[in-house]
C-alpha cells in the first residue's frame, strides 16, 4: 500500500528505492498514452475500444466505439455490446458515477471474502474482473487503455526492474536508456501435425472425440505450463506473462545474465522432453530481445523483431539437442505401434492404444464442461502433470469434497491456484480454510462438449460421439468440421495502430488487444455454442424432431438407445418453455480447440454452418465492425466414419483457400465466397438465406426437388468448374467470368414453367438468376437437408 500511495512522491515512503522503481515502471507502462487538447471529466468518459482504432492499408477508419462500464462477465457480453461514438451519451447519460460507485461497492464486498489479502494472483484476478472496462487515465489522455491492463503491465515492469537492479551488473539510474528489460517470446511449433496425427481405425473408434479434444487441450496446458515455469524460474509474477495462448506466449522479465542462462536451460530441457516423449514432433522456439523503457512505447516494433527471430530459430530446430536427436547407441525395445498416433510403445497390457493417447482421452473427458481447473506448482504431479515444467493440472466439477481436494494438494505442492472456468464469480470457495499457498482466479476456456447432461434420466455426462452428432443433423447424417482464424493478425499488431497512434503501439495496448481477442475465442465462443442444442427431455413433442441415438460407454458395458429432441425449423420456444427445458439442454457443438485467434469445432453439419455464420457476425460486433479485422473459415462436411484427422486437415486446406483468395471469406461445398454480398458478388449471407428459402419451398411442396437439382445441372453445364481456387487474382477473374455467362438464361426460364406456385415462380424468376453463379451452395444445402 505504501508503494501505491507514494510512488509519485517517494520521499514520504518507507521504501524510497522501491518507490522509484515503481514510478519508472508506471511511466513506461503509460508511455503510449495519447494526450488530448482538452481535459475530460473522468466520471463521464467510458473506455474506447482499441478495435475501433485499428486501420490497415486499403481500409478506412471507423468511428470510435466505447465499452460499457461494467464488471467482466461472459453473461453481460461487455465487449460484445460496444456503443458507437454518436450514442455514447446513452451510456449512463454522460454520468458514470453511479456505475463507478456500484462497482466499487461490489469490489469491496468480494475483497472482504479473500482470506489472504496479500496474495497477488487473487488480487490480480479481482482487478481483472472489475477494472477491465475502466479507463486508466481519462483526464488529459485518450481513454483507450483499461486500468487493469495498465496496472498489470506496471506490476510486470516493476518486478523486472527490481530483479535487474538486484541481479544485474549495472544498477538502475533515472535515465531511460538502460536495457533493463528482456522481452521473451516462445512458440511451440508442430502443433497442427501433432493434433491431426490421429487415426481412427475400427478398434480405436471408441473415445475418439475425447482423444482429439484431449490432444488439443494438452497443447494448451503445455503452453501455459511452459510460460508458468519460466515465470517461476525467473522469479516473476503472473502479470509478467503478457499473453499466453494458441501455442505462443510473451513474457517480460529482467535483462540479466541469470535470466538468459535459465532460459537457455529451460529451452534445452523442454526440447529434450519433446524428443523423448513425442519423437521430436513438437519444438519450443524461444527467443528474447533486450530493450529500454523508451522502447516499450513502440512495442509493435519489438514484436516484429521477435517474430523474425522465432522464424530463424525454427529453421535450426534442435540444434542444441543434436546428441539426443542422433542417439544411435540407445537400444529401442517396442512391442507394437499405437493404433491412433502410430508411435511405437511397449505393449504391457491389453490395449491397442498407447499410454499417451489414453491419457489424452482421459483429459478430454475430464475437462469437458468442468467447473474448475486446479493448477499446481509441484515436483511430483498426480493429475495431468507437465513434468519438465513442474506444473500439474486437475479438472473438477462442483462437489462437496472439492475443498478437501484443494487442501490435500496444498500440503504437497509449492503453490495451488483454484481457477474458475468461464465464470468470473471465482471466490465461491474463499470462505473455506485453506493454506496460504492457495490462490483464486478465473479463466476462459472453450470447453463446450456434447454429453447427455447432468439432468439426463440415465448415464449422466455420457459423451455424444461424432456419429451421434451426425445423426442429430436434419436430413443427411453428416458431420461438419469448421476451422477459422483471424486474418492478418501479424499486421494488426505491427501496423494496425500506426495511423491512430504514430507508432505508439505500447506494451499495454498489445497486452489489451491480445487479451480481448483471446477472451472472444476462449470464452465468448461458449455462449455462441450454447445456442445450438438438443434436449434429453421435452414437454411438447410436436415442436421437436425426435432423434434416436445408440449410446455405449467406452467399455461397452452400457449399450442402449436414447432419444433426444431437436427444435423443428421455424418453431420457437416461449421464455417459459425455454426456462423449463434449460436443465435438459445438450449442446451439439464440440469445441475441439478455441483460443488465441483461431478455433476448430465439430458438430451436425447444419448446426456447424449456422454456427460459422453466427460466430462471424458476433466477431464483427466484438471488433467494432471494423473492416480491417476479419475472419476466414473453412467447412468440411464428411461421414462420421471418415478419419477425423484427415477431415480436420481438409478443413484447414479450405481455410487456407479462403485466405489465399483474399481473406474475409469462407470455403463451403468447394466454393470460396465472401461473407457479405458486395455489389453483384453474392456473399455467404445472401446465399445461405436463399438456400433456406429453397428448402422451405421444397418442404411445403411448393417447389419440387427436381427443379432445384436442375439449377445445379445448369451451373455444371455452363460454368467450368476450376476446382478449389487458391489465388486472389484467379478468384477475382473467376467471379467476373461467372457474372458474364448468360447462355443458361433461356433454359433456366424454360425450367421455371414447371413451377405451379405463382409466388414461388415470381420469386425465382426475379431473384433466381442473381444466385446462379454460386448456386452450388444453396442446392448442396437443400440436397443434404431433404434426404
Amino acid at each position: 500500500m505504501d508503494l501505491v500511495l507514494y510512488h509519485h512522491n517517494h520521499t514520504k515512503s518507507n521504501y524510497p528505492d522501491l518507490c522509484s522503481i515503481l514510478k519508472k515502471a508506471d511511466h513506461h507502462s503509460a508511455s503510449e498514452r495519447e494526450d488530448i487538447d482538452d481535459t475530460q471529466e473522468v466520471n463521464k468518459t467510458p473506455l474506447i475500444s482499441l478495435f475501433s482504432k485499428i486501420v490497415l492499408e486499403g481500409n478506412g477508419k471507423v468511428d470510435e466505439q466505447y465499452i460499457p462500464l461494467n464488471k467482466l462477465s461472459l453473461d453481460d457480453g461487455s465487449f460484445n455490446n460496444l456503443k458507437p461514438a454518436a450514442k455514447k451519451d446513452t451510456m449512463g447519460g454522460w454520468n458514470l458515477v453511479p456505475e463507478y460507485n456500484r462497482l466499487w461497492d461490489e469490489f469491496n464486498s468480494e475483497f472482504e471474502l479473500i482470506q489472504n489479502k496479500t496474495d497477488f494472483n487473487t488480487l490480480l484476478a479481482l482487478l481483472k474482473k472489475y477494472a477491465s472496462t475502466m479507463p486508466s487515465a481519462a483526464y488529459k489522455s485518450k481513454s483507450d487503455i483499461s486500468l487493469y491492463d495498465h496496472s498489470k503491465t506496471t506490476a510486470a515492469l516493476a518486478v523486472s526492474r527490481y530483479l535487474f537492479n538486484r541481479d544485474g551488473d549495472v544498477k538502475l539510474t533515472q535515465k531511460d536508456d538502460l536495457n533493463c528489460y528482456l522481452v521473451i517470446e516462445g512458440d511451440i511449433s508442430g502443433i497442427q501435425k501433432f493434433i491431426f496425427k490421429i487415426s481412427s481405425p475400427q478398434e480405436a473408434q471408441s473415445g475418439m472425440s475425447k482423444r482429439l479434444r484431449g490432444r488439443s487441450l494438452y497443447l494448451t496446458l503445455l503452453c501455459d505450463a511452459i510460460a508458468t515455469h519460466i515465470a517461476e524460474e525467473l522469479e516473476l509474477c503472473e502479470a509478467n506473462i503478457l499473453f499466453c495462448g494458441g501455442g505462443r506466449f510473451t513474457i517480460i522479465g529482467p535483462n540479466t545474465q541469470i535470466a538468459k542462462e535459465k532460459l537457455a536451460e529451460i529451452k534445452s530441457k523442454l526440447n529434450k522432453f519433446f524428443i523423448d516423449e513425442f519423437n521430436a514432433e513438437l519444438y519450443l522456439a524461444l527467443v528474447s530481445i533486450e530493450c529500454c523503457g523508451d522502447d516499450l512505447a513502440k512495442f509493435g516494433q519489438i514484436t516484429r523483431k521477435l517474430s523474425n527471430k522465432l522464424n530463424e530459430d525454427k529453421k535450426h530446430k534442435f540444434s542444441d539437442n543434436l546428441d539426443e536427436v542422433f542417439n544411435f547407441d540407445e537400444e529401442i525395445k517396442y512391442d507394437d505401434l499405437c493404433s491412433v498416433c502410430g508411435t511405437p510403445y511397449p505393449k504391457k497390457e491389453d490395449s491397442v492404444v498407447c499410454k499417451t493417447c489414453r491419457k489424452h482421452e482421459k483429459l478430454g473427458q475430464n475437462a469437458a464442461n468442468a467447473d474448475y481447473m486446479i493448477k499446481c506448482i509441484t515436483d511430483k504431479g498426480e493429475g495431468y502433470f507437465i513434468e519438465p515444467a513442474n506444473v500439474d493440472y486437475h479438472f473438477l466439477n462442483k462437489s462437496r469434497d472439492i475443498a478437501d481436494k484443494i487442501n490435500s494438494l496444498s500440503k504437497t505442492c509449492k503453490k495451488v491456484e483454484v481457477i474458475k472456468l468461464n465464470d468470473t464469480n471465482f471466490l465461491d470457495l474463499a470462505n473455506h480454510e485453506f493454506e496460504s499457498n492457495v490462490s483464486f482466479s478465473f479463466s476462459f476456456m472453450g470447453n463446450t462438449v456434447p454429453n447427455l447432461g447432468r439432468f439426463a434420466d440415465n448415464h449422466k455426462y455420457m459423451p455424444l460421439y461424432f456419429e451421434h452428432l451426425a445423426k442429430i443433423s436434419n436430413g443427411a447424417n453428416k458431420l461438419g468440421v469448421l476451422k477459422m482464424d483471424v486474418d492478418n493478425l501479424g499486421l494488426i499488431f505491427s501496423e494496425g495502430l500506426k495511423e491512430s497512434y504514430d507508432e505508439n503501439l505500447g506494451i499495454s495496448r498489445v497486452s489489451a488487444l491480445s487479451s480481448q481477442l483471446d477472451m472472444f475465442f476462449s470464452g465468448f465462443v461458449n455462449n455462441i455454442a450454447s445456442e445450438f442444442k438438443v434436449y434429453s427431455k421435452v414437454f411438447d413433442e410436436d415442436k421437436f424432431d425426435k432423434k434416436e441415438l445408440e449410446i455405449q460407454n467406452d467399455n461397452e458395458e452400457i449399450k442402449e438407445s436414447v432419444f433426444v429432441y431437436k427444435l423443428k425449423y421455424g418453431c420457437e420456444l416461449s421464455d417459459d418453455e425455454a426456462d423449463k427445458l434449460k436443465d435438459y439442454e445438450i449442446p451439439t457443438i464440440h469445441i475441439n480447440y478455441s483460443g488465441g485467434d483461431d478455433l476448430l469445432v465439430l458438430g451436425p453439419y447444419d448446426d456447424i454452418i449456422k454456427f460459422a455464420q453466427e460466430l462471424r457476425n458476433s466477431f464483427k460486433i466484438w471488433t467494432a465492425s471494423n473492416q480491417s479485422i476479419n475472419l476466414s473459415g473453412g467447412i468440411n462436411i464428411v461421414s462420421p466414419k471418415f478419419p477425423i484427422g484427415k477431415a480436420a486437415i481438409t478443413s484447414e486446406e479450405y481455410l487456407d483457400a479462403a485466405k489465399s483468395c483474399g481473406r474475409d471469406k469462407i470455403t463451403l461445398f468447394g466454393e470460396v465466397v465472401n461473407w457479405d454480398t458486395k455489389d453483384l458478388f453474392k456473399g455467404f449471407d445472401e446465399l445461405f438465406e436463399f438456400a433456406v428459402k429453397l428448402e422451405d419451398y421444397c418442404t411445403d411442396n411448393r417447389l419440387s426437388k427436381g427443379i432445384v437439382y436442375s439449377m445445379l445441372h445448369l451451373w455444371q453445364n455452363n460454368y467450368k468448374n476450376r476446382g478449389l481456387l487458391s489465388n486472389e487474382n484467379k478468384w477475382d477473374e473467376d467471379v467476373h467470368r461467372r457474372l458474364s455467362i448468360k447462355r443458361f438464361v433461356p433454359l433456366f426460364k424454360y425450367k421455371l414453367r414447371l413451377v405451379k406456385d405463382k409466388e414461388v415462380f415470381e420469386d425465382l424468376n426475379k431473384k433466381g438468376l442473381k444466385f446462379m453463379p454460386w448456386i452450388k451452395i444453396p442446392v448442396s444445402w437443400v440436397s443434404l437437408r431433404m434426404r
